[in-house]
């Protein structure tokens, strides 16, 4: 149930919240001079929260089955685009990390900031499971080495096949290719029977990877992690995940054990204007 009320002391009549909404939820209330939910309407609301946001008095709360509290109004001042442009350019993908583990309490005051990002209709689709325990880390790796020699035997045609011997004899002399030694790996996941996690995900860890190095912390695309358990139903057991729910995309994490100084060559730009 949705409830989006209005504190006619702090209303002003300004409209601002009527222009907003997507969905022409709200509408003047003449008699009492300020915006009101239309009750046929309200059903439709996708919990984007702009009229609250956008309000200039703080005058809108709105409320919904589910909904966690709102994020406080923050007193820093918005980035430069020199700021965002150096953080971006300075995100690298990290394949050496320290042996230690990332407390939980960081790693939750990044999600919680990561749970703000888009998704489709506002649905907020996405779930995470994150495994702390390096241990546990490496025996997925494991699993993963044990569908990579599997594949090399009876696949050969496999789009990864002229790769998978060097990650299986990497494996056998000790060095993991697969999760490369993290000491965590972060999971974005959803019901699959919902059409837009798997682009939510991907939404929502792209934050994930942009927030993390604001923390200390280093991140990686586990693209292995991801390939194999949508191939192999050993591989998606593996990952513990809750029933009826399939993995989209998962993320190494942890401290960096290099640091980087500058930003390397990447291709020209190349767009179309018109």
């Amino acid at each position: 149930m949705t409830t989006i009320s209005v504190n006619p002391e702090r209303c002003t009549g300004c409209r601002t919240c009527i222009g907003i909404c997507p969905y022409f939820i709200l509408a003047m209330d003449t008699p009492a001079g300020r915006p009101a939910a239309d009750p046929l309407r309200i059903a439709a609301c996708c919990h984007c929260g702009h009229c609250m946001a956008a309000c200039p008095e703080g005058a809108i709360t709105v409320r919904y089955d589910n909904g966690d509290s709102a994020a406080c109004e923050m007193a820093e001042p918005p980035v430069t685009p020199g700021q965002i442009g150096r953080h971006f350019l300075m995100r690298r993908s990290i394949r050496h990390y320290q042996q230690r583990q990332v407390p939980q309490e960081i790693l939750e005051e990044i999600l919680g900031i990561v749970r703000y990002a888009p998704s489709g209709m506002n649905g907020q689709p996405v779930h995470w499971t994150v495994i702390r325990d390096p241990g546990a880390v490496r025996d997925l790796a494991g699993v993963i080495i044990a569908w990579a020699r599997d594949v090399t035997e009876k696949q050969p045609t496999h789009p990864l096949a002229p790769i998978l011997p060097m990650i299986v004899s990497t494996w056998e002399n000790r060095r993991d290719l697969v999760c490369h030694h993290a000491p965590g790996l972060v999971l974005a996941h959803g019901p699959e029977d919902n059409p837009n996690v798997f682009m939510d995900s991907l939404i929502a860890m792209a934050h994930l990877d942009l927030a993390a190095p604001a923390f200390g912390l280093g991140t990686c695309w586990a693209g292995f992690v991801q390939i194999a358990a949508g191939a192999s139903p050993v591989v998606a057991d593996a990952l513990q995940l809750p029933q009826g729910h399939r993995l989209a995309c998962a993320m190494l994490i942890g401290y960096p054990e290099f640091p980087f100084h500058r930003v390397p060559q990447r291709d020209a730009l190349r767009v179309t204007w018109r």
